[in-house]
């Protein structure tokens, strides 16, 4: 542990910057950036003017396309050595043509009311990016002799598979480091209520139905199997009967959680027997689960629904997923993991109580960086409430953004020192 004056400067630097944090979230939030379609680039900008105002220079720009960039900061220690990541993506869902008219203020437009964010991208999660922003600045102003660096990385495509963003970074560009932590929101029921040192993966795949596409004044006179009935049985029969294998997981008592049918689609139109149809569905599996053994155990569903009817023509198609990581298993630290207890620290500091350990419901970034990258990655923890996130009313509390700045800022200075 450091010594305590030093720990004060950085909590005394974060407090005196309370109004210009807040302000930077507000910046981010007015910032669009969703995906699909995906382009970066402006709030990538509005970063790397804030790094450079903040006097954090060691800038890079790495992009699989041009209108997909990521950041990278680097704020360099005596020896190089640990290297810290914090990271949080920059992207976000989009608003949605529904959702939009059940927002009370404008999502593209943060607004502060009795203390809280609003606006889309808020909670997931650029009141995070802001943080970890505002704890590297801290850092750099407050504890000149770190021995290890601390790497920034403020990625694109976390909303839509990670290829031009986490993967690109830890596959293509070579980013390394002994331990990384995401400002994902951590908050169920309450902000800043766990440290997620785990985290869900998910299956995403397309159930295609074949029918009989012909003229439908015909369809009682002519043999025809209508796709829409066909995928409404499966699809009713996939949320009620399907079973997933799995070890129970203490963090998750409600093993991995069914969506099916997150979107449906079908026929052609009036007058139009209809000869296809199709839903998609994403499966959230645990910790210590690959993709492969959950696609597998949906393959011997859909076997059983054939040899049940004869007439249903149905196939999978797993979507979003690169194929190696189909057998990656999901991302969990322990612990007993040195930097976990520094957060956990830090939160006593903080917030005058040790956060517990616990598990990310969803899934982050963490995936990539360990599956893909190796690097030992704590999945979530950050301001806001997941629970909040792509609906309509996305807000953050405020004071959880400099909150959490606060304690990314003090476990970097123990891991770094």
């Amino acid at each position: 542990m450091q010594d305590l004056p030093e720990k004060q400067k950085l909590i005394s630097f974060l407090d005196t910057r309370h109004d210009e944090l807040i302000d930077f979230a507000c910046a981010l939030v007015a910032t669009p950036s969703m995906n699909p379609p995906g382009d970066e680039r402006a709030v990538a900008n509005v970063i790397i003017d804030k790094l450079r105002a903040l006097g954090l220079s060691d800038i890079q720009v790495v992009a699989k396309e041009e209108t997909r960039p990521n950041v990278l900061c680097r704020l360099r220690g005596s020896t190089g050595s640990p290297v810290l990541l914090y990271t949080g993506h920059i992207d976000t869902k989009p608003v949605g043509d529904e959702a939009h008219a059940d927002w009370q203020t404008d999502p593209l437009t943060p607004t502060i009311v009795d203390g809280k964010l609003h606006g889309l991208g808020s909670t997931d999660m650029k009141g995070g990016v802001a943080a970890i922003i505002y704890a590297a600045a801290a850092l750099q102003a407050v504890a000149p002799s770190l021995c290890g660096d601390l790497v920034l990385a403020l990625t694109a495509d976390e909303e839509a598979g990670g290829v031009y963003g986490a993967i690109h970074l830890v596959q293509e560009h070579g980013l390394q480091a002994d331990m990384a932590m995401i400002a994902e929101p951590c908050g169920l029921t309450e902000e800043l209520e766990q440290i997620c040192i785990a985290s869900r993966g998910s299956l995403c795949f397309r159930i295609r139905v074949r029918g009989t596409q012909m003229h439908s004044s015909t369809s009682d006179v002519f043999p025809s199997v209508n796709a829409s009935a066909k995928m409404a049985y499966v699809l009713w029969r996939m949320q009620r009967d399907l079973e997933i294998q799995h070890d129970p997981h203490p963090y998750y008592p409600q093993g991995p959680t069914k969506n099916i049918g997150v979107t449906v689609k079908g026929g052609v139109y009036y007058g139009v027997y209809p000869g296809a149809a199709e839903f998609c569905s994403d499966i959230r599996i645990l910790p210590g689960m690959t993709a492969a053994q959950v696609a597998h155990d949906v393959e011997q569903f859909l076997d059983k629904l054939r040899k049940e009817d004869p007439d249903l023509r149905i196939e999978m198609v797993e979507e979003l997923n690169l194929p190696e990581a189909r057998q990656m298993k999901q991302p969990e630290v322990t612990a007993d993991e040195p930097f976990v207890k520094m957060l956990i620290n830090a939160s006593e500091q903080v917030m005058g109580r040790r956060l517990p350990p616990g598990g990310m419901v969803g899934g982050t970034d963490a995936n990539y960086f360990h599956g893909y990258g190796g690097i030992p990655t704590v999945p979530a923890f950050g301001p806001g409430l997941l629970p909040l996130a792509h609906g309509p009313n996305e807000h953050v509390d405020t004071e959880s953004i400099v909150q959490a700045s606060k304690m990314h800022a003090l476990a970097a200075l123990d891991y770094l020192h």
